[in-house]
């Protein structure tokens, strides 16, 4: 028999509808800053130039800044971060519930547990959680849930996120530059190269990231030999401690702000290590996927779209869109949202203990609002 032209219609519109809808969800998109990662490699590139990025036929873009196609910053925004140039925030891991031994590669907004072994969260109060904090049920198995617990398909990143039959959803792409392709392993496809900065034990240096698209959440500086096998395991033995008086945003024009840091000691992994919260507050969305107060949307403002209070004087009368291209959602103020306008910078601590010779610096990111954890890693020689 054949169908009514009617329900015909219906259903290629769903499909649409359906569609859109998946492409819309941004993944969180960011990357370490400082020390520049491996995952920066592309960033000179004639394609990413003044921090333009490639159109895809799946997915959205591919691009870590806060330009539009045709490069350059929108109007009435700072200058955009050049480090950021290229596609250093798009390698991660995404399907990636605490307790669980491998990541989907798929279901990034889920509230679902994704394995029959997904584990009850650790990081529970209020003070230190990110999305929608007040209510103890939403995003139960995301990786800030458990800070440290959930899987990763590896230590320096997964190109795009997934595999090249999962590319797309939530931005899950990445645009060959003759380094790596979708689904390649950065501990595997990102060689060693001369060390970017030089560290000596026993002292404090300064490390930074930055936010692309944020999912709120949190992240940890760890080490790793540079001899040794890139994974985990090695990255865990050697967490590092954050100087808790020196947290700092550094807007892109060189305004500096210091802030006071939230961290989370208790419930995390590797047992005891200090995580630090991500201070820049997400802007409109829920423990679903959508609108938090469907108010927000379309303008974002207002202090019941934001999660938690910024820690900078957010006047939130000046919101603006991310990029020329953006979606309602990707806004950010002063200090919020898809913070483009700045880092985040924290010094930590090398244990004089350590010996001496070349590191790879690992910064891990575990996201709230989605079961994705973002990765890069930098060349250093500790003294």
């Amino acid at each position: 028999t054949t169908l009514p032209r009617c329900i015909i219609q219906f259903a290629v519109q769903m499909r649409s509808l359906v569609l859109a809808m998946l492409c819309g969800f941004a993944a969180g998109h960011s990357s370490m800053v400082k020390p520049l990662p491996r995952n920066a490699l592309d960033r000179n590139l004639t394609i990413f130039r003044d921090g333009a990025f490639v159109q895809h036929t799946v997915g959205s873009h591919s691009g870590c800044s806060c330009t539009s196609p045709q490069g350059g910053c929108p109007a009435g925004l700072p200058t955009g971060r050049p480090e950021t140039n290229g596609q250093p925030c798009l390698w991660f891991s995404q399907g990636c519930s605490p307790g669980c031994k491998t990541c989907t590669g798929t279901n990034g907004h889920t509230s679902k547990p994704l394995c029959a072994t997904a584990m009850p969260p650790t990081n529970n109060a209020t003070s230190t959680r990110t999305e929608d904090p007040t209510d103890p049920r939403s995003f139960l198995f995301s990786p800030w849930r458990s800070p440290g617990f959930a899987p990763t398909a590896d230590a320096c990143g997964l190109a795009g996120g997934t595999t090249p039959e999962r590319q797309g959803p939530g931005e899950a792409v990445f645009t060959p530059n003759g380094f790596a392709s979708q689904g390649d392993k950065g501990s595997v496809v990102l060689k060693r190269g001369a060390p970017v900065e030089t560290w000596k034990r026993g002292s404090q240096v300064e490390v930074s990231w930055g936010i692309r698209f944020n999912h709120g959440g949190g992240y940890q500086y760890r080490l790793c030999p540079a001899d040794e096998p890139l994974t985990e395991e090695c990255f865990m033995k050697r967490p590092l401690d954050f100087d808790r008086t020196k947290q700092q945003l550094r807007w892109n024009n060189g305004t500096r702000l210091s802030i006071s840091g939230t961290w989370v000691d208790t419930g995390t992994n590797p047992a005891g290590s200090t995580w630090a919260k991500n201070p820049i507050p997400r802007i409109d969305f829920a423990s679903n996927g959508g609108p938090a107060d469907g108010l927000c949307r379309g303008h974002n403002r207002g202090p019941n779209c934001v999660n938690f209070k910024p820690p900078c004087d957010d006047s939130w009368l000046r919101v603006n869109k991310t990029d020329s291209g953006a979606t309602p959602s990707e806004v950010q103020g002063e200090c919020s949202g898809d913070w483009t306008n700045g880092r985040i910078v924290d010094e930590v601590l090398i244990p004089a203990h350590l010996k001496p010779g070349a590191y790879v610096v690992g910064w891990r990111w575990d996201c709230e609002e989605t079961t994705q954890v973002w990765s890069s890693c930098a060349d250093v020689e500790i003294l």
